[in-house]
Protein backbone atom coordinates (compact mmCIF):
# COMPACT_ATOMS: atom_id res chain seq x y z
CA UNK A 1 0.00 0.00 0.00
CA UNK A 2 2.84 2.40 0.84
CA UNK A 3 4.42 2.00 -2.61
CA UNK A 4 1.07 2.67 -4.27
CA UNK A 5 0.58 5.86 -2.23
CA UNK A 6 4.05 7.20 -2.95
CA UNK A 7 3.99 6.26 -6.65
CA UNK A 8 0.61 7.96 -7.02
CA UNK A 9 1.86 11.10 -5.26
CA UNK A 10 5.00 11.21 -7.43
CA UNK A 11 3.04 10.85 -10.68
CA UNK A 12 0.33 13.35 -9.70
CA UNK A 13 2.98 15.87 -8.65
CA UNK A 14 4.84 15.35 -11.93
CA UNK A 15 1.62 16.07 -13.81
CA UNK A 16 1.07 19.16 -11.62
CA UNK A 17 4.56 20.40 -12.57
CA UNK A 18 3.78 19.93 -16.26
CA UNK A 19 0.38 21.61 -15.95
CA UNK A 20 1.89 24.61 -14.18
CA UNK A 21 4.74 24.81 -16.72
CA UNK A 22 2.21 24.92 -19.55
CA UNK A 23 -0.45 27.14 -17.96
CA UNK A 24 2.02 29.74 -16.68
CA UNK A 25 3.42 30.38 -20.15
CA UNK A 26 6.83 28.79 -19.58
CA UNK A 27 6.34 26.21 -22.32
CA UNK A 28 8.42 26.78 -25.43
CA UNK A 29 9.34 23.57 -27.23
CA UNK A 30 7.52 21.39 -24.70
CA UNK A 31 10.68 19.40 -24.04
CA UNK A 32 10.68 20.28 -20.35
CA UNK A 33 7.38 18.51 -19.76
CA UNK A 34 8.32 15.54 -21.94
CA UNK A 35 11.71 15.09 -20.26
CA UNK A 36 10.56 15.46 -16.64
CA UNK A 37 10.84 12.16 -14.76
CA UNK A 38 10.05 11.02 -11.25
CA UNK A 39 11.92 8.30 -9.37
CA UNK A 40 10.66 6.65 -6.21
CA UNK A 41 12.82 4.68 -3.79
CA UNK A 42 11.40 3.13 -0.63
CA UNK A 43 13.52 1.41 2.00
CA UNK A 44 12.83 0.20 5.52
CA UNK A 45 13.63 3.66 6.90
CA UNK A 46 12.98 6.19 4.14
CA UNK A 47 10.86 7.29 1.24
CA UNK A 48 12.69 9.19 -1.48
CA UNK A 49 11.00 10.93 -4.42
CA UNK A 50 13.34 12.50 -6.95
CA UNK A 51 12.34 14.62 -9.93
CA UNK A 52 14.77 14.70 -12.83
CA UNK A 53 14.30 17.76 -14.99
CA UNK A 54 16.29 19.24 -17.87
CA UNK A 55 19.36 21.25 -16.87
CA UNK A 56 17.74 24.55 -17.87
CA UNK A 57 15.20 24.21 -15.07
CA UNK A 58 17.55 26.34 -12.99
CA UNK A 59 17.18 29.19 -15.51
CA UNK A 60 13.39 28.86 -15.45
CA UNK A 61 13.50 29.39 -11.69
CA UNK A 62 16.48 31.72 -11.15
CA UNK A 63 17.08 33.45 -14.47
CA UNK A 64 20.22 33.39 -16.58
CA UNK A 65 23.45 35.34 -16.55
CA UNK A 66 24.90 36.78 -19.75
CA UNK A 67 27.23 34.50 -21.69
CA UNK A 68 30.64 34.35 -20.06
CA UNK A 69 32.41 34.60 -23.39
CA UNK A 70 31.45 37.93 -24.91
CA UNK A 71 33.71 37.88 -27.97
CA UNK A 72 31.95 38.59 -31.26
CA UNK A 73 32.64 35.05 -32.51
CA UNK A 74 31.34 33.36 -29.35
CA UNK A 75 28.21 35.51 -29.27
CA UNK A 76 27.55 34.87 -32.95
CA UNK A 77 27.86 31.10 -32.47
CA UNK A 78 25.51 31.05 -29.47
CA UNK A 79 22.99 33.39 -31.10
CA UNK A 80 22.97 31.23 -34.24
CA UNK A 81 22.31 28.09 -32.22
CA UNK A 82 19.74 29.57 -29.80
CA UNK A 83 17.90 31.55 -32.46
CA UNK A 84 17.45 28.50 -34.66
CA UNK A 85 16.48 26.05 -31.92
CA UNK A 86 14.71 26.69 -28.62
CA UNK A 87 14.08 30.41 -29.15
CA UNK A 88 12.60 29.73 -32.58
CA UNK A 89 10.29 27.18 -30.90
CA UNK A 90 9.44 29.66 -28.13
CA UNK A 91 8.54 32.45 -30.61
CA UNK A 92 6.37 30.05 -32.61
CA UNK A 93 4.71 28.65 -29.47
CA UNK A 94 3.84 32.16 -28.29
CA UNK A 95 2.69 33.31 -31.73
CA UNK A 96 5.13 36.24 -31.62
CA UNK A 97 6.47 38.11 -34.62
CA UNK A 98 9.80 39.01 -33.02
CA UNK A 99 13.01 37.66 -34.51
CA UNK A 100 14.34 34.76 -32.35
CA UNK A 101 17.92 35.78 -33.20
CA UNK A 102 17.28 39.24 -31.73
CA UNK A 103 16.06 37.60 -28.53
CA UNK A 104 19.11 35.34 -28.50
CA UNK A 105 21.40 38.36 -28.90
CA UNK A 106 19.79 40.15 -25.95
CA UNK A 107 19.98 37.02 -23.77
CA UNK A 108 23.63 36.41 -24.67
CA UNK A 109 24.58 40.00 -23.84
CA UNK A 110 22.34 40.66 -20.82
CA UNK A 111 20.90 37.36 -19.57
CA UNK A 112 17.44 37.50 -17.98
CA UNK A 113 16.14 38.10 -14.50
CA UNK A 114 13.56 35.96 -12.73
CA UNK A 115 11.08 36.80 -11.34
CA UNK A 116 9.79 38.99 -14.13
CA UNK A 117 6.43 39.89 -15.67
CA UNK A 118 6.32 36.57 -17.57
CA UNK A 119 7.82 34.22 -15.01
CA UNK A 120 7.34 34.33 -11.25
CA UNK A 121 10.18 31.84 -10.73
CA UNK A 122 7.90 29.55 -8.77
CA UNK A 123 7.80 26.50 -11.05
CA UNK A 124 8.84 24.21 -8.21
CA UNK A 125 7.58 26.05 -5.13
CA UNK A 126 4.08 26.59 -6.51
CA UNK A 127 3.62 22.85 -7.00
CA UNK A 128 5.72 21.19 -4.32
CA UNK A 129 5.06 23.17 -1.17
CA UNK A 130 5.08 22.35 2.54
CA UNK A 131 1.34 21.62 2.59
CA UNK A 132 1.68 19.03 -0.18
CA UNK A 133 4.67 17.43 1.56
CA UNK A 134 2.79 17.32 4.88
CA UNK A 135 -0.18 15.68 3.16
CA UNK A 136 2.14 12.98 1.82
CA UNK A 137 3.67 12.50 5.27
CA UNK A 138 0.17 12.01 6.72
CA UNK A 139 -0.68 9.43 4.04
CA UNK A 140 2.58 7.59 4.67
CA UNK A 141 1.98 7.62 8.42
CA UNK A 142 -1.54 6.23 8.02
CA UNK A 143 -0.26 3.56 5.66
CA UNK A 144 2.38 2.44 8.15
CA UNK A 145 -0.16 2.34 10.98
CA UNK A 146 -2.54 0.31 8.80
CA UNK A 147 0.27 -2.13 7.96
CA UNK A 148 1.08 -2.54 11.66
CA UNK A 149 -2.59 -3.16 12.47
CA UNK A 150 -2.80 -5.77 9.75
CA UNK A 151 0.33 -7.47 11.05
CA UNK A 152 -0.97 -7.55 14.63
CA UNK A 153 -4.41 -8.76 13.60
CA UNK A 154 -2.95 -11.31 11.19
CA UNK A 155 -0.67 -12.81 13.88
CA UNK A 156 -3.18 -12.78 16.75
CA UNK A 157 -3.88 -15.95 18.79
Amino acid sequence: MLKFIVDKFAEETKQDFISYYESSGLKASGNWGRELESQVTISDFSVNIKYLAPAYTEQLINGRNPNKKQSKEDLKAWVGWAGSTFLKDWVNQKGLTINPFAIAWKIAREGWKVPNQYNKGDLVSSVLNIQKINNLADLIGRSIVDDVKLTIIGNGN
